[in-house]
């Protein structure tokens, strides 16, 4: 739940969106982290750890700023989203490589359409509309590397 102080007024439809992007930020930092160590390639391995080191700062600087906003996030409640899902998730992985690319491939869709749906919001500030697409910038160009590290393997 995010709670408001009066130094900026921000809708509820907008606060709950931030928090939906914090609570798919945390589970894709352990669902990433999950996966890694299923991974037999160094590359691949290393690449989906990645991810997960960058959906953990993307999380971390979005709750930081949100919080300069006087806007402070509950952090537990997003922890325990996470272990909810972990489970269902491991069914989806699979255990080749290349079933747990495209679980990847699937998170990378809904995390991307979760930043689209926020930049979407017109009275969203500036700054942390700056800051979204610059995270929205980094997540699609690590899933890129992904694709083309993929798509290597494949050919190798």
């Amino acid at each position: 739940m995010i709670f408001m102080n009066a130094l900026y007024k921000m809708s509820p439809k907008l606060l709950e969106k931030l928090q939906k992007l914090l609570a798919s930020l945390s589970r894709a930092k352990k669902s990433y982290e999950q996966v890694a160590q299923m991974l037999k390639d160094r590359q691949l391995q290393h690449m989906v750890i990645g991810l997960a080191l960058e959906s953990t700062q993307y999380a971390h600087e979005l709750d930081s700023y949100v919080k300069t906003l006087g806007v402070a996030t509950e952090q537990q409640q997003v922890a325990t989203e996470g272990n909810e899902q972990k489970s269902a998730e491991k069914k989806e992985w699979g255990s080749e490589e290349k079933d747990i690319i495209n679980w990847c491939a699937k998170s990378e869709k809904y995390i991307l359409q979760v930043y689209r749906d926020l930049l979407n919001e017109p009275f969203l500030y500036e700054g942390v509309r700056k800051m979204l697409r610059y995270q929205l910038n980094g997540l699609l160009h690590s899933f890129s590397q992904l694709k083309l590290l993929r798509a290597a393997l494949r050919t190798a």
